[in-house]
């Protein structure tokens, strides 16, 4: 509960316009527990923090927003992979039954989340 509520509490601050890097949430029903980093920002972050109701609607629409971005974000990915596994071997590709080319696509992804794993660790 505290890492969707801190999730929400960050957007809504972000949204204010402090530019903060994160928030911790002590007690999620005090408050004066949630802090923001850097702590040099917790004044600026202060009202909004006094003033969030993580049920409100615009607080849920956030929530909602924000998933149906990444669910897009991620369909972008897996339809670059099916692209690629396509540009592969168009008549393969073709001759695939529907879940063949799921499994194909979710191999490619694999592949390409194994090179951006490298990456980040080595690059």
């Amino acid at each position: 509960m505290a890492d969707a509520l801190a999730a929400r509490l960050d957007r809504a601050v972000k949204a204010a316009g402090v530019a903060i890097v994160g928030v911790s949430i002590g007690d999620p029903v005090n408050k004066a527990t949630w802090k923001v980093q850097p702590v040099s920002l917790q004044a600026a972050a202060q009202p909004t923090i006094d003033a969030f109701d993580p049920t409100a609607q615009s607080v849920v629409d956030a929530d909602v927003a924000a998933a149906a971005q990444l669910t897009s974000r991620q369909k972008d990915i897996l339809a670059m992979c099916a692209l690629v596994v396509r540009a592969k071997g168009l008549a393969a590709w073709n001759a695939m039954t529907t879940p063949q080319k799921v499994a194909a696509t979710f191999a490619e992804a694999d592949v390409w989340r194994d090179l951006r794993v490298w990456a980040e660790t080595n690059l």
